[in-house]
């Protein structure tokens, strides 16, 4: 007759802790994945704002044979109603006022120190230069102006205004260190133009 061995203590103790470090090495394993992929994500969502941020503050990169970037002058404030100089006239750049423009589209030439700090916020001016058929050219542009999307604070960021100087063409739209002049009044230019490079100054702001 053969006698039943029963089962040692020693043996269930040990399948026991076999199991639970089984279980802690699974944990483990489990945890080291999780804090992988947050690392892989978080590094790829820092990428992704990086570049993004990057492209905000610089724009369309490629120059054209009408689109010109223009060194940028700088971004200091002067006292309202100073005279500041530029480089570059009209300027794309450089010192300002402490306070900019209001949006729209002007009958009466908006000074320069107004309208660069609005450059600076990301905002597009539309220069433009008309010696008759005023009244036709400020209805067209209007009919743009009205057409374009609101900017990232909730308004059309456009300063359209006459222009007391010279310069290339009828008009010319300008972005912080862009300069894109043209002769004839091309609404599809003037929405691409502010399309590419509406809320992309150095300054994010209204």
């Amino acid at each position: 007759m053969t006698q039943q061995q029963p089962s040692s203590a020693h043996e269930k103790l040990d399948r026991r802790r076999i199991a639970r470090q089984a279980r802690q090495r699974a944990a483990r394993k489990k945890r080291r994945t999780r804090i992988i992929v947050s690392l892989i994500i978080g590094t790829l969502v820092l990428t992704a704002i990086v570049l993004g941020i990057r492209a905000l503050g610089q724009g369309p990169v490629a120059e054209t044979a009408d689109r010109i970037r223009i060194t940028d002058e700088g971004r200091k404030h002067v006292s309202e109603g100073s005279n500041p100089t530029y480089s570059t006239n009209p300027p794309a750049s450089g010192d300002h006022y402490p306070v900019w423009s209001r949006y729209g589209v002007f009958r009466e030439p908006v000074e320069p120190g107004y309208w660069v700090h609005n450059l600076e916020h990301g905002a597009i001016v539309l220069l433009y230069s008309c010696s008759n058929n005023c009244d036709t050219v400020v209805a067209k542009i209007e009919e743009v102006y009205s057409s374009l999307p609101n900017g990232a604070f909730g308004e059309i960021k456009m300063v359209a205004t006459p222009y007391v100087g010279e310069f290339k063409g009828s008009f010319m739209l300008i972005a912080w260190t862009w300069q894109e002049p043209f002769e004839i009044f091309d609404a599809a230019r003037v929405k691409k133009f502010y399309s590419d490079f509406v809320d992309r100054g150095p300054e994010r702001a209204p």
